[in-house]
């Protein structure tokens, strides 16, 4: 040990605790990543179970998908119109213009 290092009261220096605290945050990021990666990878292994699941649904039932997807645009055309009414209901009560 040089006599720039400062000693602590337990004989290490601050290098070496600096150095032991690195080490445990690369631990902990490598650990994390390997989660990460463990998860992303069980996502995409179901995604593509989902996939082909409604593929074969599709290929099985065709009709019944044109008509899933009809019913989802006209459900999504009537909530527009409600919204679009709504919108237009709150400005007017907001204004003394529209008011009789």
């Amino acid at each position: 040990m040089t006599p720039n290092q400062p000693q602590s009261q337990f004989g290490s220096t601050t290098n070496d605790r600096r150095e032991c605290a690195t080490e445990q945050a690369e631990d902990t990021l490598q650990s994390a990543k390997r989660q990460v990666n463990d998860v992303l990878e069980g996502l995409g292994d179901r995604a593509r179970e989902y996939g082909r699941y409604a593929d074969d649904t599709v290929q099985h039932n065709p009709w019944t998908a044109v008509g899933v997807g009809f019913g989802g645009i006209v459900m999504g055309a009537l909530l527009m119109l409600a919204a679009r009414r709504f919108a237009t209901v709150l400005a007017c009560g907001m204004r003394s213009c529209c008011r009789s």
